[in-house]
């Protein structure tokens, strides 16, 4: 810039126009780079958005407000926000607004997320065990990795032993077990709220899903069987195919809509509500009623581990089980299974599993092919010594259960009449918060303040004599849950206290 000697008012007028000047140029730079090099459309547009609407446009949970400019209509804000311009009557309903004529700049008009257009939101992989294989809608197969992104249209195909679990948008959890083939049918949210439209169809096999709320945000999730469609409100539960084509639902948390796949059957009857702890079989011509799930079994002793790799488990036999489902996983909630099995005994082998501590989640299966409440319960699966071996120890306590007034601790041991149980803030058991003697296999204790603490369990046998200490058990007491954290921990050799 050249600056000319007798003329100092536009000399300065220039130099304050000049930072104003710079911004614009950055500003442009900044916003031609992202969408330049957006890895995905979907960031291109939502840059260009933000830079149209940030000013006219407040986002919330489940609808949007939209602060009229000159020149709009209802028509003009609902082809631009939905979609279809026909929605301006349902817009105008919504807002007061009974023509479709120019509205006052500045007017609020509210739209809900179920009018918004939506656009497709990817899946992310977040645990996988084995051969998961991902079909894109050109054919191609794709071997996924965690991390990996899924898509809407692909399927997913789980072989033996295999699982993946996959994350959306909201934080949802779909799992998929092993021997399964399911359809990302719909991956997709709404613009500006991201309230997730969901559907996935099990072609075969089963999927378990634990559901973020749907009713703040107005999403949509929709699971389809061959044979019935279930609607879901936020939940967790599980929907497998049975061979017969039927479909089993499991309902865990929260409540689902469940109604025949055929649409003339479904127009002639009402959709059935399960609720919390019911199941039922939907055939192609019904919904059958709800019924009571049964209850999380238990193992009844110990596992026990060979040097052939193989590990046995013994599970207490439970009414009205016709088969028992049972996963071993390296985390603790086991919800990264490396290797299950059915069966109709409840005495189950696992084949080529390597030593080392676990979590084995068990569930008992019914008549119908209803999968009941499962349990999580930390094993190791070690070589016996002498020092140490199943006929001498306890397993490590687990949490049964909790409410605001008491936590239930329970362990396996076939062979002892009396126990010692342990717990303290640390894990040398140095801070003793509960050091007491019960008959029976379990015991109560007050709730505990917030904290972390340690668990561990010592047999009293009948000749009077003591068994070392089992493994020890951390847990985390919150405001409003208690949960193990992580694997047990090996005893160490400490005396008695």
């Amino acid at each position: 810039m050249r600056i000319t000697a007798g003329r100092p008012n536009e000399c300065r007028l220039m130099s304050l126009r000049m930072p104003l000047l710079m911004q614009t140029i950055l500003r442009m730079m900044i916003l031609t780079a992202l969408v330049a090099f957006a890895p995905m459309r979907g960031l291109a547009q939502a840059v260009a958005e933000k830079a149209a609407n940030d000013n006219n446009v407040t986002i919330g949970v489940a609808e949007i407000s939209y602060r009229t400019r000159a020149g709009d209509t209802l028509t003009s804000i609902a082809e631009r926000f939905t979609g279809a311009a026909s929605n301006w009557a349902a817009l105008g309903k919504i807002n007061g607004v009974s023509q479709d004529t120019r509205i006052a700049v500045n007017t609020a008009i509210s739209i809900p997320a179920d009018l918004l257009t939506d656009q497709p939101t990817p899946a992310r992989v977040t645990a996988l065990s084995g051969m998961v294989t991902a079909i894109g809608t050109d054919k191609v197969r794709t071997r996924l990795k965690i991390g990996a992104s899924v898509t809407e249209g692909m399927q997913i195909e789980t072989s033996k032993n295999s699982f993946v679990t996959l994350a959306l948008i909201d934080a949802s959890r779909i799992s998929i077990p092993s021997n399964s083939l399911v359809r990302l049918t719909s991956l997709r949210s709404t613009r500006y709220t991201r309230s997730p439209r969901t559907a996935i169809t099990i072609i075969h096999g089963s999927i378990e899903s634990v559901v973020t709320p749907l009713t703040l945000n107005k999403g949509r999730y929709q699971i389809f069987s061959p044979s019935a469609i279930a609607g879901v409100r936020g939940t967790h539960f599980r929907v497998a195919v049975l061979p017969n084509g039927s479909s089993a639902n499991s309902l865990y948390e929260g409540s689902i809509d469940v109604e025949p796949r055929s649409a003339q059957v479904r127009s002639a009857t009402r959709p059935t509500v399960l609720n919390a702890g019911f199941g039922n079989v939907a055939t192609r011509q019904a919904v059958g009623a709800p019924v009571p799930l049964l209850a999380a079994p238990l193992l009844a002793i110990p596992p026990v581990w060979r040097d052939i790799a193989e590990a046995r488990f013994a599970i207490a036999p439970q009414s009205g089980a016709a088969a028992y489902h049972l996963q071993l996983a390296t985390d603790t909630q086991a919800l990264e299974p490396i290797i299950e099995a059915r069966s109709a005994s409840p005495q189950i082998a696992l084949n080529n599993v390597v030593e080392g501590d676990y979590s084995v989640r068990l569930s008992a299966i019914d008549a119908n092919g209803i999968e009941g409440f499962s349990r999580v319960i930390p094993v190791s699966l070690r070589r016996p010594t002498a020092s140490s071996s199943t006929d001498d120890m306890p397993s490590a306590p687990y949490l049964g259960g909790a409410d605001q007034q008491q936590l239930n601790l329970k362990w396996l041991d076939q062979n002892g009449t009396k126990f010692r149980v342990q717990v303290a803030r640390d894990v040398d058991f140095s801070r003793l918060q509960f050091n007491g003697i019960t008959t029976r296999a379990e015991l109560n204790l007050p709730r505990p303040p917030l904290g972390m603490y340690y668990a561990r369990v010592q047999r009293q046998n009948r000749d009077g004599s003591v068994g070392p200490f089992s493994a020890t058990q951390a847990f985390v007491v919150a405001d409003e849950w208690v949960t193990a954290d992580g694997l047990p921990k090996p005893a160490r050799a400490s005396a008695a206290r």
